[in-house]
């Protein structure tokens, strides 16, 4: 026997115990009434019990059948909150999104994401994760994370991806520097700088990004301290330790000895890039890629 019949017949004998009219209960289901008897006596075959007193002029309920209605009553709405939650997993409404991101999102993009996530889909888990690109394409495809906020696109054939935007880089500098002060400095102005940059190890992408971009401008990029934050990697900022290449979204990061610079080269930029498995079964993922997308285009 199928649980949705099961469901069926004890919705049919809550419905006749409540009215105490085999018609008015068959009306109220909608259905025949000749198929509303079979189910109470189907049910009545299943359970071993006399549920109803039956006569030609009333319908009654026996002792057992009183005695099970609120067993009935309670069945019904434990199958329909069963229910409930596996229509919010359907549609994305209540599960669990497990997030990775790189750090420099943390300061603005994330925020907003979680902010409107959350206030789409309140039933929703968010599980974060700081992670650079090429860890975040990793854990994807291991099945670690479902979602990525990534700064470049990885060569894996089970990675799907799309960039979202691109951000301006600034320079972090101490505040006695001799930059500190300007509105804007050019890339090529750098090659005598000493770099604090990211950690190649953990973001390879990334540093090769980074080297390009300053080669391209006869800069040559090889950080004397890599760290895997950009708290860190400001903090050392601070502590006079070198100048770096940020995010625009990091100078949200205010630390006392600190200045940051517009970068003016057209090209000091770096992508905002959303990675996911290709193919994607839950539908959560699908409205936080939603979400991220309209965020972007802001």
């Amino acid at each position: 026997m199928s649980e949705l019949a099961n469901l069926r017949r004890l919705d049919a004998f809550v419905a006749v115990a409540e009215e105490l009219h085999f018609g008015r209960a068959a009306d109220r289901l909608h259905i025949a009434q000749p198929a509303l008897s079979q189910q109470i006596r189907q049910l009545e075959a299943d359970l071993g019990l006399a549920l109803l007193e039956r006569t030609t002029r009333r319908v009654g309920l026996t002792p057992d059948g009183a005695a099970f209605l609120p067993h009935a009553r309670q069945l019904l709405v434990s199958a329909q909150g069963v229910a409930r939650a596996a229509e919010e997993l359907r549609v994305g409404a209540r599960g669990r999104l497990r997030l990775g991101f790189v750090d420099s999102t943390a300061f603005e993009f994330v925020p907003w994401f979680l902010r409107r996530f959350r206030s789409a889909w309140p039933e929703a888990d968010v599980e974060l994760h700081t992670m650079s690109s090429d860890e975040q394409a990793r854990a994807l495809v291991d099945g670690d994370i479902d979602l990525g906020v990534a700064r470049t696109v990885p060569v894996r054939p089970a990675v799907d991806s799309a960039v979202l935007g691109h951000d301006r880089f600034m320079l972090a500098v101490p505040a006695d520097h001799t930059v500190a002060g300007q509105r804007t400095v050019s890339l090529r102005r750098l090659a005598q700088e000493t770099f604090v940059g990211f950690s190649r190890t953990s973001s390879p992408s990334l540093h090769a990004e980074l080297r390009s971009l300053l080669g391209g401008h006869g800069v040559g990029y090889d950080p004397a301290i890599e760290a895997t934050e950009y708290t860190t990697i400001v903090g050392l900022v601070a502590a006079g330790e070198g100048v770096a290449l940020v995010p625009a979204g990091v100078r949200r990061l205010q630390l006392p000895n600190v200045a940051y610079v517009k970068v003016a080269d057209a090209d000091a930029r770096v992508a905002l890039v959303r990675l996911s498995r290709i193919d994607e079964p839950q539908t959560i993922v699908a409205n936080a890629i939603t979400e991220l997308t309209r965020i972007a285009a802001q």
